[in-house]
């Protein structure tokens, strides 16, 4: 008869030995545990008078200094009692008191015993002083924690191995022995650290001097590595750090802490949020709400005084390259200019080997005013701040994206693009020295041309170190231009034109195509092209590469004829456009055409294999001087020399370095019957 029931498998045997093991174990460990706990109410409880001085010697050799502990008492309640120490003395190396604890609460477990620490240690009312000395090193209760000494890594090793350490109404004294202050106090300290695992976290309240501020919170979280052998050894950590400070003066700091800036004002609220790898600050943010800051950064530089300062700063350190941002910054400065809340992103990388320094900015809602007016408190240098003085920048930059390689200054190569409305950069003309050394080297010549300016303008632009394109417009804003008009700032009512532009950084030249220009003030309206390149100094007569060679032609619609001196240039001889002035004191223009063709430097071009340089008005309804009369003598006007024409009509051209009226129909002032035909007119 054959047995239905099959043997057990050996997984099943395997299985069954393995549970039965593990019963075992997990019934010997609660049994351990109940033993322990019998232990400690039993045996120790009672008797831990006896143990004094041997915790007194476990305790100094677990922190590295002598422990002194006055009495000691415990308490058996709970599962796990408590012990009450009073009077415990920590002594520096030179047996002097460097700490004193009135009352110190521990309670114990069996893991914390096997660890030879505490589950929580409850400290009431300590006063603790802090001090940096002469050499710069770093006590804490007489203990020195600024170098990697045996001692300091006990002390850390013991205090982050503990569970709950926690401080009420405590004191901080800070004495900083390299300083001539009183020392700083904080009072009412409150302080958390519960270590578990590989994580630590923290936090401190303390409340500052009366003047300082209100009472504030720093917290702190971290991580310990996996392998890490030593628990005390925070500078491998990683985590992040948290203040909150409703109230601070930023002043008073700078009797305590070494600041970069000579801070005269600076008080409100601050947020902050530092990011830590291996030990070290690498990162974090700031949220602001400063009533006002008023601080110099360097003996040499204008006071930077902000008044209601908010938004958030950020900056990053991460292999070498440097980040730095800002989100919905307002300040409103000293002079009146409001910063309107904009982002800024700013990242910079160092050279490194081969490798070249790369940078790269995006912005938006930048105001340029207020940009250089903080540029100019700033430390950047003598070059900066006068190219900031001299071209005065304003406007606000709605939108930006910059990178580059190369030094920031003088980049190999750079992208940009952008937008900025209400741009006014100031023209700058020709320094003195240069027009008398032009001058010089040619008498009579009109002065050298400057940089122009504009304002009132909107620019798109989109840019590399090669070349680029941009779309300019202005309403009611001005051009000027320094050194071309005797009058150099043109009002300008409208005005839109595309440009795109070539550069040779090798061959020193640059190349710009204007297109599509037209424009319209109280005095014209019109429309004109034009191209600039750099001269060839080898073939030029100025022997440089500026004011380069100009291709100029356009026309205008409408034009007012008593205007047309104002827009001569200061090429043509200065008794030519006086007299246009003088001559022509009513007429419109219908239609103007004009055309520049040629190397500026020969401008007006009396060669005409130089180039060309030719203005044509149709013009009507003119009063007409021929002869002008002299100019007044004593505030009394002078008789005309000969009666002007009026009602004229006909051709006004200036050609080259002369003036030409053709074809002038128009009657005698005080002689209505004479009328004057086909009348021509030469200078």
């Amino acid at each position: 008869m054959n047995d239905p029931a099959s043997p057990p498998s050996r997984l099943l045997k395997i299985t069954a030995v393995t549970a039965r093991w593990l019963l075992g174990l997990l019934i010997g460990a609660w049994l351990l545990f109940a033993l322990s706990v019998v232990v400690l109410h039993g045996w120790i409880v009672p008797r831990i008078g006896d143990y004094r001085g041997a915790l007194e010697a476990q305790a100094s050799k677990a922190i590295g200094v002598p422990v002194r502990i006055g009495s000691i008492s415990a308490s058996s309640g709970n599962l796990f009692p408590t012990f009450e120490l009073h009077d415990v003395v920590l002594l520096d190396p030179q047996q002097r008191e460097a700490l004193r604890l009135a009352r110190v609460v521990a309670s114990v477990s069996p893991r914390s015993i096997w660890r030879l620490s505490f589950e929580q240690l409850y400290i009431e009312r300590p006063q603790l002083d802090v001090r940096l000395d002469t050499a710069g090193r770093f006590h804490v209760a007489g203990l020195d924690i600024s170098g990697e000494g045996r001692s300091d890594s006990r002390v850390a090793d013991w205090f982050f191995a503990q569970r709950e350490f926690v401080i009420e109404g405590g004191a901080v004294r800070w004495t900083d022995e390299r300083r001539h202050s009183d020392p700083l106090l904080l009072t009412d300290v409150s302080f958390v650290a519960r270590n578990g695992g590989r994580r630590h976290a923290m936090r401190l309240d303390a409340t500052p001097p009366a003047g300082w501020g209100e009472r504030f919170t720093v917290r702190g979280q971290f991580r310990q590595p996996l392998l890490s052998v030593r628990t005390g050894n925070w500078q491998t950590w990683n985590g992040q750090l948290y203040a909150d400070l409703p109230y601070i003066d930023v002043r008073r700091l700078g009797r305590y802490v070494t600041l970069d800036a000579r801070i005269r004002e600076g008080n409100g609220a601050l947020r902050a949020w530092a990011d830590v790898r291996d030990g070290q600050l690498r990162g974090g943010a700031a949220d602001l709400a400063l009533a006002r800051i008023d601080a110099a950064l360097d003996t040499d530089l204008e006071p930077l005084v902000l008044r209601a300062v908010t938004g958030r700063l950020s900056s990053q350190m991460k292999d070498q390259t440097f980040e730095f941002s800002t989100t919905a910054l307002q300040f409103d400065t000293a002079d009146g200019l409001r910063w309107p809340g904009g982002n800024l992103w700013f990242q910079h990388t160092p050279a490194q080997g081969r490798t070249p320094e790369r940078g790269a900015l995006r912005a938006d809602r930048l105001d340029l005013a207020a940009l250089a007016l903080i540029a100019g408190r700033l430390p950047l240098g003598d070059a900066t701040h006068k190219a900031l003085e001299a071209y005065a920048p304003r406007g606000v930059v709605e939108r930006v994206d910059l990178g580059w390689r190369g030094s920031a200054g003088a980049p190999d190569s750079y992208q940009a693009k952008g937008r900025i409305t209400g741009l006014r950069i100031a023209s700058q003309p020709v320094a003195a020295a240069a027009v008398a050394a032009a001058a010089s080297a040619r008498p009579g010549a009109s002065p050298p041309v400057g940089k122009p300016g504009l304002s009132g303008a909107t620019v798109d632009f989109d840019a590399t170190q090669a070349g680029g394109s941009a779309t300019l417009s202005i309403a009611q804003g001005t051009l000027e231009f320094p050194g071309v008009f005797d009058q150099p700032t043109v009002p300008i009512d409208q005005l839109f034109t595309n440009l795109q532009w070539t550069l040779d950084k090798g061959k020193s030249a640059a190349q710009v195509q204007v297109s599509n220009l037209r424009f319209a003030n109280a005095d014209a309206e019109g429309h004109a092209q034009a191209s600039w390149r750099t001269s060839d100094p080898a073939v030029s007569r100025g022997r440089d590469r500026y004011p380069g060679v100009l291709d100029l032609q356009g026309q205008l619609t409408r034009a007012d004829g008593t205007r047309v001196f104002r827009y001569l240039p200061l090429e043509i001889p200065k008794a030519t456009r006086d007299y246009v002035r003088d001559a022509v004191s009513k007429g419109t223009a219908t239609t103007v055409d004009f055309r520049v063709r040629g190397d500026l430097h020969d401008m007006p071009f009396t060669d005409p294999r130089d180039g060309d340089f030719r203005i044509a008005a149709k013009v009507t309804d003119v009063r007409y001087a021929y002869a002008p009369p002299e100019p007044a003598v004593n505030g009394k006007a002078a008789a005309p020399v000969w009666p002007p024409l009026t009602g004229v009509s006909g051709d006004l051209i200036f050609e080259r370095a002369g003036m030409q009226v053709r074809n002038a129909r128009g009657r005698i002032v005080g002689a209505p019957n004479i009328e004057v035909t086909k009348a021509d007119v030469e200078i």
